[in-house]
């Protein structure tokens, strides 16, 4: 009768595990939509509390942090309200969008064509072996930036408030000589 028990206790708790690896699991093959022009990360924009129509809202609220690495998603809140998303482009399963029309941004994108999709940026920093473009909106308060590793191709995209240069420190490391907050 004990080993039935334990073989039952054994039984459900594999279960339960099943489930919560299968819930995990659905989150790493959704897909999200990510507005670089709207800075809508799915339904949230940033700055806004999560949009309980986004698989990240819930863990957003037990966590500041909530990454999907298999996806190339990482986002993070900070008084509760969306931060920051960081995508990892190699991995990154989503689609990002200009006001609501899909743009072609990804491994394949070059300085050129970024620059042709949003023109020139605030500032763009070259140094250690690659290159990261920097676009400021919102008077410094947004900030794009993709990040060309030392291979060439686009490896990063990341969309935050109150970016890297919103700091007068980290714009004297960047070297920045424009006024700011950017008009």
């Amino acid at each position: 009768m004990r080993l039935l028990l334990i073989m039952g206790l054994l039984s459900f708790l594999t279960s339960c595990k099943d489930k919560s690896s299968d819930a995990q699991g659905a989150m790493t093959t959704q897909a999200i939509t990510i507005d670089l022009s709207t800075f809508e990360v799915g339904d949230t924009v940033l700055g806004e509390r999560p949009s309980e129509a986004d698989f990240f809202a819930v863990p957003l609220q037990k966590s500041d942090v909530f990454e999907v690495a298999a996806n190339g998603i990482e986002l993070g809140s900070k008084d509760g309200v969306l931060d920051y998303a960081f995508l990892t482009i190699e991995s990154f399963n989503g689609q990002f969008r200009s006001n609501g029309e899909p743009i072609a941004v990804g491994r394949d994108s070059t300085e050129a064509t970024i620059k042709r999709s949003f023109g020139e940026p605030y500032w763009i920093d070259r140094s250690d072996g690659e290159i990261i473009m920097f676009y400021e909106y919102a008077e410094g308060t947004i900030e794009l930036q993709f990040e060309f590793p030392g291979s060439g191709s686009l490896g990063f995209v990341t969309l935050s408030r109150n970016g890297v240069l919103s700091t007068e420190e980290q714009r004297k490391l960047y070297g920045v000589d424009k006024p700011w907050p950017p008009k």
